[in-house]
């Protein structure tokens, strides 16, 4: 029998609550959340809106601290960012007054790395995405799709093992999305990450994941866990697969029950 792979995430029993008792504005976000995320695995959490994913998220980043529980990476508690993660976000969130070159390497210059070696690592990055031509071009100068391609290649120029993304292609078109998962698929058959993605679209959980995490509405928890019958890099027209359009279907009738039941 074949070992398990090293676990390398874990949440136990994080419960998130915002607001303030006193006055009752209290929001329950999370409630009670458990998960084992193992190395070099892509999993995706999808769920209603509202019900605590990006909050989740910020959590195994330590941008923020969660109320009760706690997340573990390698046995060890996190109290805050660390080197080995590293968020890209849904609105890109990049310096707006620097150039895709200065984008790109101002985490490794944070770290103190040197100038040759960072703008050495930013133009083969910029050669990966396809933003050759751009490396002086200011954010306002780029389309949607070229400045998430920038804030991919700002979070993995500090080659971060853990890799979080907060619906990181939801503001994109349709093609422009669907080129950058083909992209980000072919970058980590390369360079394999541990990757935590949250998103709002169940073709796009199965067409990424390893594991998809299905959560209740708000306050969040675990509902599902359901293993994408695919690996990676995923087959030609795997889109065609019964089991690629039954997954769909399943995860369809249970967001829709969960919604609607409410």
């Amino acid at each position: 029998m074949n070992a398990a792979p090293p676990r390398l995430i874990s949440i136990r029993g994080v419960s998130m609550v915002y607001g303030d008792a006193a006055d009752g504005s209290v929001v329950r976000a999370l409630d009670d959340f458990n998960l084992e995320i193992r190395s070099k695995e892509f999993i995706a959490f999808l769920g209603p809106s509202g019900c605590g994913k990006t909050t989740l998220l910020k959590i195994i980043g330590g941008l923020i601290a969660p109320t009760d529980g706690h997340v573990e990476i390698d046995g060890r508690p996190v109290t805050g960012p660390g080197d080995g993660r590293a968020i890209v976000f849904q609105n890109f969130a990049l310096l707006p007054w620097a150039t895709v070159l200065a984008n790109i390497t101002f985490g490794l210059e944070l770290r103190g790395v040197g100038k040759e070696e960072r703008e050495a690592e930013a133009h083969r990055l910029i050669r990966t995405f396809g933003l050759e031509g751009f490396a002086h071009s200011y954010p306002r100068q780029l389309s949607g799709g070229m400045q998430q391609r920038v804030g991919l290649a700002r979070a993995l120029a500090v080659n971060p093992e853990i890799l979080l993304m907060d619906e990181p292609f939801s503001a994109l078109d349709a093609q422009t999305r669907r080129m950058l998962q083909e992209e980000l698929l072919a970058l980590l058959d390369r360079e394999p990450k541990t990757v935590v993605f949250v998103t709002h679209s169940m073709d796009e959980a199965v067409r990424l994941a390893d594991r998809i995490v299905l959560m209740n509405p708000r306050p969040g928890s675990v509902k599902e866990i359901i293993e994408v019958p695919f690996g990676h890099p995923r087959p030609g027209q795997f889109e065609k697969d019964p089991r690629y359009i039954e997954l769909i279907d399943d995860l369809w009738e249970a967001l829709k029950e969960m919604v609607w039941d409410r």
